[in-house]
């Protein structure tokens, strides 16, 4: 066994130890350049980790939830430099991110044993995880990710919409960009596995008015034998119109766009069964051990769409009322063949839409934030989802919503509650396919959450929330039969201390009490009759996970720590643990998630340091049989440098970038086998600006 604290404190060291080198140099270059006090604190801020959103928003959350929310602003993406907005999320405390995935391309849990929901621009998305493979970064202006119950008002707390949906831990928030001037530019990047990029974007303010739209080209031919080539256009466009008493802004989101699923390495042995003198003898073969699946799966084309509209309306100035809508499609077709010559083709589509639209009422008056308001979701997939491919899903969701937020002793002290009600409508019916009209049982969330200012330092916050999920399309229980929703209790207490510029801390501890919550068992795989705890469905790709109920007690913590040193220099560290007493839950997470990342700037110079350590877990490879195989347990190290010049007299920005600059062999996903991390990687991207 690997010495899981060993890694950890390693990469803690060299974090730390890079932050105390460059501190150094930071504060003598601080004081050369303005010829004070090396340790003055003139203008230096800090950034707290509280959102700071009006209260009428569709992003505000109370006060209460300011600790469990992480805020990711533009100036922090660029500083990752991402490829995806999945390489933004993994360094999100307590937020653990599953690559090289199938059907669903890639995925992640927050806390262990939950998904999130997606907000974008103000609207509830379904289908996140093909989204966030595609969206490209370079037009994101911030996330924001609440990993708390307590923010009723931003969509469902149960699952909807997505086969892969369970309790939602909380939501992402995505902010595009809007222009407030005229602007306009090219970013342009080549890279390993002949990866390029072409980001072209052009926006104005006009008055009240704006827009801004952008073009994005991305593709990978992917590593030579690996099947894993991507390729994908998109284009967005943002507007509004801002104004004394009335705001309005919408979206249109367009893509295009292919993905190959990497093939996976076959590390375990296949359970089989042979007669042998009349009686029935399981044995492992060996022989594939070692070599490449020969599934060849990909998704083309992968066409989505997406319109929103915000419209906002000050009555006065304590009452305000939005209204939003969304629609998006996603045109999906599978096609399956094999790396055997002679093997058949076979193209299935995968298509789904939705929609969505709220109503929300906001009275903030004398330190009291009331917000009342109702949401409907529609989601539609004509040929259904795994497991039952072929029988179309088509549901609604009617939700009903108040929420109260009162301060007191001068702001000191907020106290906040409040009540959600889902309930959804089928059309077609979840077993059969067939038409019907049939209503389920309504699920609640309820919540209530505390925060108290102690001084000008300290702030402390404590969080309740109960919430009931109903079984996901991709889990069957072994017999067939429904299984109960789970129900859910989830506390929390934080601690944020605003102790200097330099070291500022936060920690958050949370238990969670889950009466039937969804847990792995083994089953019949209907295809090949081998005892498994999932398979796959050969008409469709997907994994299929055979699941009972158990009651689950989950308890964890998440520390982070970051400061600015003096102007040039930031840093970010962070630590999660989480554990749950049900033993296959349990090895199936990696308990252990360290992140960080040292930024510093000198002059025209930018350069940045990411590092990621996910600690070990086990993984049932269950079509080849109940055989686990360790995965996880691994340190991934990220840079970039920039410079910052004028070329032709326009602001011109060059970078140079490397991924997983150890070149460590991880895989976070086993199905049919081990999809391992491409290696080192690295490229050169050019930023141009016309105006």
């Amino acid at each position: 066994m690997v010495d899981v604290k060993g890694k950890i404190l390693t990469l803690l060291f060299v974090l730390l130890f890079g932050t105390f080198c460059l501190t150094h140099h930071a504060i003598a270059q601080q004081a050369t350049e303005q010829k004070k006090d090396p340790y003055s604190l003139e203008e230096i801020t800090v950034k707290g980790k509280a959102v700071v959103e009006p209260v009428t928003s569709p992003y505000a959350v109370p006060a209460s939830s300011a600790i469990a929310t992480e805020v990711i602003t533009r100036e922090d993406i660029e500083a990752l430099h991402p490829k995806t907005v999945w390489d933004v999320l993994e360094q999100v405390p307590g937020m653990e991110i599953t690559y090289q995935g199938r059907q669903h391309l890639d995925f992640s849990n927050m806390r262990g044993t939950g998904n999130y929901g997606l907000i974008l621009d103000g609207v509830y998305v379904s289908s996140l995880d093909r989204l966030l493979s595609t969206l490209p970064v370079d037009a994101i202006e911030s996330m924001i990710i609440v990993r708390d119950a307590t923010a009723l008002t931003l969509g469902p707390l149960t699952n909807f919409g997505s086969s892969t949906g369970s309790s939602n831990q909380g939501f992402v928030i995505i902010k595009t960009k809007r222009a407030s001037k005229l602007e306009g530019g090219l970013v342009a990047s080549y890279g390993s596995f002949h990866t390029e990029k072409a980001h072209v974007y052009q926006g104005a303010k006009i008055g009240n008015f704006d827009y801004r739209l952008a073009g994005t080209h991305d593709s990978s031919l992917g590593k030579t034998g690996w099947y894993n080539g991507s390729r994908n256009n998109s284009l967005l466009f943002r507007g509004g119109y801002t104004g004394s008493t009335f705001n309005g802004d919408v979206l249109f989101y367009a893509s295009r766009g292919m993905r190959e699923f990497e093939r996976g390495e076959i590390l375990v042995p296949t359970t089989r069964t042979r007669r042998v003198g009349g009686r029935t003898v399981t044995y492992l073969d060996w022989s594939r051990v070692g070599t490449l699946d020969n599934s060849k799966w990909k998704i083309d084309p992968m066409i989505s769409n997406m319109i929103a509209v915000n419209l906002s309306k000050s009555w006065s100035d304590t009452q305000t009322t939005t209204f939003s809508y969304a629609y998006n499609s996603l045109l999906v077709t599978s096609v399956q063949d094999s790396f055997i010559p002679g093997s058949t083709v076979t193209e299935r589509d995968q298509d789904s839409r939705g929609q969505s639209a709220s109503l929300r009422h906001v009275i903030n008056s004398h330190g009291n934030i009331l917000k009342l308001g109702g949401q409907y979701l529609e989601y539609v997939s004509p040929d259904g989802l795994a497991p039952s491919i072929g029988k179309r899903v088509d549901e609604e969701m009617y939700s009903l919503y108040v929420q109260d937020e009162y301060h007191m002793l001068n702001d000191r002290l907020t106290l906040d509650g409040g009540i959600r009600m889902d309930k959804k409508h089928y059309n077609n019916s979840p077993v059969t396919g067939q038409p019907t009209d049939e209503w389920a049982k309504e699920t609640y969330t309820y919540g209530v959450g505390a925060s108290y200012k102690l001084d000008s330092i300290i702030t402390l916050t404590g969080r309740y929330a109960y919430s009931e999920n109903s079984l996901s399309s991709y889990q069957v229980s072994p017999d067939g039969g429904s299984l109960p929703s789970e129900k859910r209790s989830r506390y929390e207490a934080g601690i944020l201390a605003n102790i200097h510029p330099y070291f500022n801390p936060s920690l958050t501890l949370y238990y969670y009490d889950t009466k039937d919550q969804k847990v792995s068992t083994t089953g019949i795989d209907p295809f090949t009759g081998n005892v498994v705890s999932s398979y796959i469905d050969p008409a469709t790709g997907e994994e299929v996970d055979f699941v009972t109920t158990s009651d689950v007690r989950t308890k964890g913590f998440e520390f982070g720590v970051s400061g600015q040193i003096l102007k040039p220099l930031t840093y970010h560290l962070q630590y999660s643990y989480v554990e749950t007493d049900d033993h296959d839950t349990n090895r199936s997470i990696s308990h252990h998630l360290v992140s960080g990342r040292i930024s510093y700037k000198y002059r025209n110079f930018d350069a940045n340091v990411s590092g990621r350590y996910v600690g070990p877990k086990s993984r049932n490879s269950s079509p080849m049989g109940v055989v686990y195989y360790e995965l996880g347990d691994y340190t991934r190290i990220d840079a970039n440098v920039a410079y910052n010049c004028k070329l032709f007299d326009r602001d011109t920005r060059i970078t140079v970038y490397g991924r997983n600059l150890t070149n460590t062999a991880y895989a976070t996903r086993y199905v049919t086998g081990a999809y391992w991390d491409p290696g080192i990687q690295y490229g050169v991207e050019l930023s141009y600006k016309f105006w």
